[in-house]
């Protein structure tokens, strides 16, 4: 008997020191399923710190490190050395030596890798792609080199091609999820079928009746006022719009004048959110993170068309939403307003306007807005007039990232609403900017 039991307690200590312990900073990464499958799958061991560090950069020699522990095409290869001018026999020389005889990466004009350079997430999808050997179509005439890995990843559900800008780095975090979905396709657990499933959970459900006009946020009862076109389908995907208030009018207000829901006949259910006293960043943005979530949940809604809309106060809430959740949100439009965040998460299409005699919101704040915008979707100030009504004076620019085109109208359309300033919402804004969301693919 005593043998028996020091023997299970022998056994449960191989277990439990068999096992991957939890990364210290994982928790509260959306990252953290993949991140544990592909760290118990033996290919990552993290930091001497018990970290992961999702969100720090990836560079050269760890992607191939971790890509090429996640599947080795040539055994022979893993023991070479010397095969760049900076590679000679650290840790990393087996994989990207590996990576260079399977003709994964070719390094640089002067015989360098730069193994701590970081990789953008194009350079991330191509390695990737590549090692896993997976189907992609020609490039076509005039497409970026990276136009292959991007439609790729998106078609097949991996990234969205609206969430992040091709330049931009790679995390850490992000390599573990594209891993982690290689990995499941090549085990037959998932399958690529080329397909973009752009459906919310929503879609095939009964909606709610009656019309939801209240949730609980955060402890308060937040309301809105929903528009649900008459010949909603629960089989067919529409738009998310969200319409934002200014400071002195309410939801109701900016209901009656926005006419976005309007120009977009039937092809948007849109929200229009009351805030309490204004908007504030900190406490607000769960207001649009919840009711998204809400509304995929419980409406069939276009993943890739949530647009969101403002006016004055709702402007900059927009322009700074856009930035915070540029990873979900495809398209912003607004007017006579700023912007306060810092650090994009993702690109987002714009058309911003701002009239150069505002009173009300100095055009200093749009032109901020707008280079905020500019620097989102990694344009130049390169640009073409924009076609549109009389004094609207628009531009489109021609140089940013291939998705996220960027219209900057400084209008000129200056009339008395209400106490006079040409702070107003000219008649044809609703249109234009719904015109402008229709452009995007």
């Amino acid at each position: 008997m005593k043998r028996l039991i020091l023997f299970t307690l022998c056994l449960s200590i191989v277990f439990t020191f068999s096992e991957a312990l939890a990364f210290t900073d994982t928790d509260n990464s959306q990252y953290r399923e993949s991140i544990e499958y592909i760290q118990n799958e033996d290919i990552i061991q993290g930091y001497s710190d018990g970290s992961f560090r999702p969100n720090t950069p990836i560079n050269r020699a760890e992607m191939l490190k971790i890509i090429l522990s996640a599947k080795i095409t040539s055994s022979g290869s893993k023991n070479k050395t010397n095969c760049f001018s900076d590679v000679g026999s650290e840790w990393f020389a087996p994989y990207v030596c590996a990576a260079k005889e399977q003709g994964i990466v070719k390094g640089y004009a002067d015989g360098s890798f730069k193994p701590s350079s970081n990789v953008l997430m194009v350079e991330g999808l191509k390695m990737a792609l590549e090692t896993f050997d997976l189907p992609l179509t020609p490039i076509k005439t005039g497409q970026h080199w990276f136009q292959p890995y991007v439609d790729f990843a998106h078609e097949n559900n991996i990234f969205s091609k609206y969430s992040y800008i091709p330049g931009r780095n790679m995390s850490r975090g992000e390599l573990a999820y594209l891993v982690h979905q290689l990995l499941l396709n090549e085990k037959s657990m998932k399958q690529f079928t080329g397909i973009r499933n752009n459906h919310s959970a929503g879609c095939g459900k009964t909606p709610p009746n009656p019309i939801p006009t209240s949730s609980l946020i955060n402890g308060i009862q937040q309301t809105y006022i929903t528009d649900i076109p008459s010949g909603y389908n629960q089989n067919t995907p529409l738009s998310l719009t969200f319409g934002w208030h200014g400071r002195t009018n309410s939801n109701a207000t900016v209901r009656s004048y926005y006419k976005v829901y309007q120009e977009a006949k039937g092809q948007t259910i849109m929200v229009y959110p009351a805030g309490t006293g204004g908007w504030n960043l900190n406490r607000d943005v769960a207001i649009f993170d919840q009711l998204l979530a809400e509304f995929s949940e419980n409406y069939c809604i276009d993943t890739d068309r949530v647009f969101i809309v403002g006016h004055s106060l709702g402007s900059w809430f927009t322009n700074s939403l856009a930035c915070l959740r540029g990873d979900v949100i495809r398209a912003s439009g607004s007017l006579g307003g700023g912007t306060s965040a810092i650090g994009c998460s993702g690109p987002v299409a714009a058309i911003t306007m701002h009239n150069p005699a505002d009173q009300l919101s100095p055009f200093t704040d749009g032109i901020k807005a707008r280079d905020v915008h500019l620097a989102q979707n990694d344009c130049t100030m390169a640009n073409i007039p924009y076609p549109g009504p009389d004094k609207s004076n628009c531009i489109l620019y021609t140089e940013c990232s291939p998705e996220n085109p960027v219209v900057w109208c400084a209008h000129t359309e200056d009339y008395s609403w209400g106490d006079y300033y040409p702070h107003g919402w000219p008649k044809w804004t609703g249109s234009e900017i719904w015109k402008f969301f229709e452009t995007l693919n």
